[in-house]
């Protein structure tokens, strides 16, 4: 990673996800928003792998990957087929970008601004990533999630991971089906966690950081 990049990419990729977060409802939910909302979230996701690797292989191979990923998740919206096989490719796209965040803020010696907007692009990454598998959960079982009126999928799904995630839970979404009340509980579980462990820990160095001073 190089030194200028390093400082600037937690604060380009937390723009982007709030981009991705907030385009769908700004623009009605409209399908063309919803592609470029999920187009940006994937590019996203890639992007938190790939600033890692050093090399110009390892990029391309990165870009490739956003581009298979995209086209997958277009055919998907077409032919039901391709769910189980989107969610697959996405849960493994997610998991690695979650690894590669958690572990790059939790190995540095010091917090500083920059590990405090990494942390903040992790969490919002954890309610993305629960929004993603709760559409998932909805397209197999139509009805696991009980909306409002007119709500489009995937913005309401944003909104209730968020909601989720920070043990907020104002009660207009409500998750019906036992697989969803599960897996809804298991994201509060996280967040929680998240907040403990991230935060505490970039907290901590930053206090042994300033004790060094």
């Amino acid at each position: 990673m190089l030194p200028d990049v390093q400082g600037l990419r937690w604060g380009l990729l937390l723009i982007l996800l709030l981009l991705a977060v907030f385009l769908a409802p700004l623009f009605g939910g409209s399908t063309l928003a919803e592609l470029i909302s999920l187009a940006l979230f994937e590019f996203v996701v890639v992007a938190a792998l790939i600033t890692s690797v050093t090399h110009t292989r390892g990029r391309i191979i990165g870009a490739v990957v956003a581009a298979l990923w995209f086209a997958a998740t277009v055919a998907a919206l077409l032919a039901d087929a391709m769910h189980g096989f989107v969610a697959a490719f996405s849960a493994v796209m997610l998991a690695g970008a979650l690894l590669v965040t958690f572990y790059n803020l939790l190995d540095r010696e010091a917090g500083d601004l920059d590990a405090l907007i990494g942390a903040v692009f992790g969490y919002i990454l954890l309610a993305m990533t629960w929004a993603m598998l709760f559409v998932q959960i909805e397209r197999w079982h139509p009805g696991s999630f009980e909306f409002p009126l007119d709500s489009d999928l995937w913005s309401s799904l944003i909104y209730f991971s968020l909601i989720t995630l920070t043990t907020l839970g104002y009660g207009d979404i409500l998750p019906i089906a036992p697989v969803a009340r599960l897996t809804a509980g298991l994201e509060a579980v996280v967040g929680v966690l998240y907040i403990a462990v991230m935060i505490g820990n970039i907290v901590g160095t930053y206090r042994r950081r300033v004790n060094k001073l």
